[in-house]
């Protein structure tokens, strides 16, 4: 191997492994005025790097004269366990949840059921955790009750970060519980 491939696979390993050892922060966005929109970015390296923006391509339609491919069976003796699988992903996403760190939550949101009587129990319902929730610096959460008529807008924010190494092992335990061998 000669000094130009070492070092260019040295810059790349060095590449993945700040990538895997820094935060990547994920920043979402919903709206719901007019058309409902939701946009998403992602920042590597924490809030240094650059903004990314995820878009959403435009579905394609499959031509309809086109015939469909026949599903091959796989031979094996592996059968699919709901209960296991199911037990497993929710160990995994409650493992990878405690990685995640908030940074800020805002929600803006008005609704209203077309009763006056159940939009007003719904609130009151609602208002102690939107106390609770909203006493951190982090979160702010607005709700209006509308008793004309019945609607529902509002628009959210939610920027949360997380470390990629530390999700990496959530990720391989699911897969080696949920598909591995049996006990």
């Amino acid at each position: 191997m000669g000094i130009l491939p070492g070092l260019l696979l040295t810059a790349t390993l060095g590449v993945i492994a700040l990538f895997l050892a820094l935060p990547l922060r994920v920043e979402l966005r919903a709206d719901s005025a007019g058309a409902p929109r939701l946009t998403a970015a992602l920042r590597p390296f924490g809030r240094v790097g650059p903004r990314i923006a995820l878009k959403r391509r435009p579905a394609t339609r499959e031509k309809a004269d086109k015939p469909r491919a026949e599903t091959k069976r796989r031979r094996g003796r592996w059968q699919a366990d709901p209960v296991r699988i199911g037990r497993a992903a929710l160990d995994a996403l409650a493992d990878i949840l405690r990685a995640v760190r908030i940074d800020a939550a805002d929600l803006n949101l008005s609704f209203g059921l077309g009763d006056p009587a159940e939009t007003g129990a719904l609130y009151g319902r609602m208002t102690p955790l939107i106390h609770a929730i909203s006493a951190s610096p982090r979160y702010r959460i607005r709700v209006e009750p509308v008793f004309d008529h019945a609607m529902l807008s509002g628009r959210a924010e939610l920027d949360f970060s997380f470390v990629p190494a530390r999700i990496l092992w959530p990720v391989a335990r699911f897969g080696w519980v949920a598909f591995g061998p049996a006990r």
